[in-house]
């Protein structure tokens, strides 16, 4: 797979298959966010791999999913078998946004390309989460990928007048409205 293909074909899915990600995957995954672009090359970040299923059931109750629809959150048989956090050590430094974009997203194409579904999670209970992982406190959460193998589709569509949200399809599929490329690109003069 060509990274271009991956990043054209990476998609959030929100429903997976009880099928394990391993300990060797996630351990993979981790490498490649821990070659990342840094800024000043500081390297602030560091990961937690959270793949018991005991822990990820207690992960998962102290997230929240797919906000755009109801009662769409993952089923009990749907969830994920694992989530890799991104923390932030204070120690090196205070100001993690540009670095876990930087690596969040070289897990999501790492993942893509491994035959992995993924969801980047912001909207989670970070302090019952902190203290569920038993995280020291120089460790800010500051982000869960959820990992699995999909159970669903997701598929890019054309945005129609400005609407963000996704949605299912009467054929089950997720359909997310991504705007044109003539919509984000900006003329400069020469």
């Amino acid at each position: 797979m060509q990274v271009y293909e991956a990043i054209i074909s990476r998609r959030s899915i929100r429903r997976f298959t009880a099928q394990p990600v391993t300990h060797e995957q996630l351990l993979r995954l981790a490498d490649c966010a821990r070659m990342a672009a840094y800024g000043a090359n500081l390297q602030p970040l560091k990961f937690a791999l959270i793949e018991t299923p005991a822990l990820c059931n207690r992960v998962f109750d102290h997230t929240k999913w797919a906000g755009y629809l109801e009662n769409k959150a993952p089923g009990p048989s749907e969830r994920p078998t694992a989530y890799l956090a991104i923390l932030g050590d204070t120690t090196i430094k205070n100001n993690f946004e540009l670095d876990a974009g930087a690596a969040g997203m070289t897990i999501l194409l790492a993942a893509e390309e491994m035959g992995l579904a993924c969801c980047w999670l912001g909207a989670i209970n970070r302090q019952r989460l902190t203290e569920i992982l038993e995280l020291p406190e120089n460790l800010d959460l500051l982000y869960l990928i959820a990992l699995g193998y999909p159970a669903e589709t997701s598929r890019p569509v054309a945005m129609k007048n400005g609407d963000v949200k996704y949605f299912y399809t009467e054929d089950d599929v997720l359909n997310v409205p991504k705007r044109s490329l003539d919509e984000v690109l900006i003329k400069v003069k020469e």
